[in-house]
């Protein structure tokens, strides 16, 4: 399909558009982010961007914040060339941005963070009015019903915690235009519940919203336009009324998909995994389940629940107070993550660009580290080997990349998650446990880690899934083993498995509370 503009291009007066794209374009080295792209955003409306990863859409959002330079084209806010060199810069003109990656910094508290770039000054000069900030923030977090303790530091919060709190920085900021880049990534659906009722509260205000999503069942509820990118080219624009998933989808990528989930083809051997009496005071209470061979056993629960807690207990990056973990029936001792490694135990984290890449480094380096001491482990390097290897995860998890050197930051969010597993599957493991794996990814590349998951499972590897997406969670799991409030709640078998007995479930004492709201 053609790079063409839209209905609303075509029908809309120029002052109905608070923002213009003219002939937008940007590349880096090997790869062309934006070709011409032209289209415009209604004015107090709720505009969708989607397209698979590297279609362009955080580029383009990159360019309205001033965090790059368009190569050519210009950006019109207001009808007026928009030239902003920053996110303080496009702030103070009524342009603020919700990140897809937290843009947080941990050792500060909740209060710094939520005032970082437009703090208050004090009377004194040089000096910040910690006071007048603190009162303010209290106010509105009362106003909004958030429960934040301001003064503790940020990482002492959960991704979705530090999520919500980026939401709430991004909407108190009186801007005209608010950039939403996957602001529910890490959000269960009372959280959700309370983006949607800001973004309402917002375009009530005249406040538009530009908003970039995955879930694409979500966008229907939200958006009244679409625009649909793909490989930096603007496919089509058009009110969101008019379209269907199925249509999006095939804009996306270029072709019909028939199904969402992979059907599986082969059989579930004997139990090889099991985890029994887990516990940690205060997370997490006498955690049993086992796990079959070429199985995926799916974890699900309430966001805070303990899932992933048991899974870094398991691994030993964190400490547990007691339980024991068993491969093919013999005990495991894993003090470290290293010593869990080394029998074929792996986790795949959830947050990706804190906890499983180095930004900074290639894509050799983040997928050969850990091969380094667990596949090639020699007193010497073996070069040619781990880049062989490097090579090979390349080419089997379909990697976006100019060459193996590259650096990592400059690659998609679904091509860094591509790393992220490559990282991990050069070692072979036994058992993968990957917690919110597709986490603000395209469906394309969703449908890709499915069916590698399932060729994994098919030689033999078991996989754990730890899944806020209840849709995922049904499609893939074999069984699934329900969390609430730390403890076991339940199992699911495949036939058993639904949205509703999840959730059931989940819930455990706080079903009443729930039920109020």
């Amino acid at each position: 399909m053609s790079n063409h503009g839209d209905s609303v291009t075509n029908t809309a007066k120029p002052a109905d558009y608070i923002l213009e794209f003219k002939n937008i374009s940007k590349s880096f080295p090997g790869v062309q982010a934006l070709n011409d792209v032209n289209f415009g955003i209604k004015r107090g409306t709720v505009h969708v961007l989607v397209g698979e990863n590297g279609a362009g859409k955080s580029t383009l959002f990159k360019i309205i914040n001033g965090l790059y330079k368009a190569d050519k084209g210009e950006v019109l806010f207001d009808g007026v060339p928009l030239h902003v060199h920053g996110p303080s810069e496009a702030l103070k003109i009524g342009i603020s941005m919700i990140y897809q990656e937290l843009n947080i910094i941990k050792e500060m508290t909740v209060l710094e963070n939520l005032y970082l770039g437009r703090e208050k000054p004090a009377k004194i000069p040089f000096f910040v009015n910690n006071k007048g900030m603190l009162e303010e923030a209290k106010s509105y977090m009362e106003k909004q019903g958030l429960k934040f303790n301001l003064n503790e530091k940020m990482k002492t919060l959960s991704v979705a915690e530090a999520q919500l709190l980026e939401i709430t920085k991004a909407i108190s900021a009186n801007a005209k235009i608010v950039l939403m880049d996957e602001p529910t990534s890490s959000l269960a659906d009372k959280e959700f519940k309370f983006l949607i009722e800001k973004i309402f509260e917002l375009k009530k205000l005249g406040i538009t919203i530009i908003y970039v999503s995955h879930k694409l069942d979500e966008i229907f509820q939200v958006g009244e336009y679409i625009t649909v990118l793909r490989d930096g080219c603007v496919i089509n624009t058009l009110p969101i009324e008019k379209t269907n998933i199925s249509e999006i989808v095939e804009m996306m990528v270029g072709r019909k998909m028939t199904e969402v989930y992979p059907a599986k083809q082969y059989e579930i051997g004997d139990p090889v995994f099991e985890v029994k009496n887990f516990s940690r005071k205060g997370l997490f209470n006498n955690i049993n389940f086992t796990l079959n061979r070429g199985e995926i056993l799916g974890v699900s629960g309430l966001i805070g629940a303990g899932r992933t807690e048991i899974a870094r207990a398991i691994i030993g990056l964190d400490q547990k107070d007691s339980g024991e973990v068993f491969l093919n029936g013999k005990i495991l001792n894993i003090h470290t993550c290293n010593d869990a490694i080394s029998k074929g135990i792996v986790l795949v984290p959830e947050d990706r660009r804190g906890q499983g890449l180095s930004l900074i480094h290639s894509v050799a380096d983040n997928i050969g580290i850990v091969s380094y001491r667990h596949v090639f482990n020699k007193f010497w390097l073996n070069h040619q080997g781990i880049r062989a290897l490097v090579k090979k995860m390349i080419g089997n998890l379909s990697i976006k990349t100019p060459s193996m050197e590259t650096k990592t930051q400059t690659l998609s969010g679904g091509n860094q998650q591509k790393v992220v597993l490559g990282k991990w599957l050069s070692i072979e493991p036994r058992i993968l446990i990957l917690d919110e794996p597709t986490r603000g990814i395209d469906v394309g590349t969703k449908y890709e880690i499915y069916k590698l998951m399932h060729e994994m499972c098919k030689n033999g590897v078991s996989i754990i899934l730890i899944d806020s997406d209840l849709n995922e969670v049904i499609g893939m799991s074999d069984r699934v083993i329900v969390i609430s409030e730390g403890k076991f709640a339940g199992i699911l078998e495949k036939q058993e498995i639904e949205a509703a007995k999840i959730m059931h479930l989940a819930v455990g004492t706080k079903t009443k509370e729930l039920i109020d709201e």
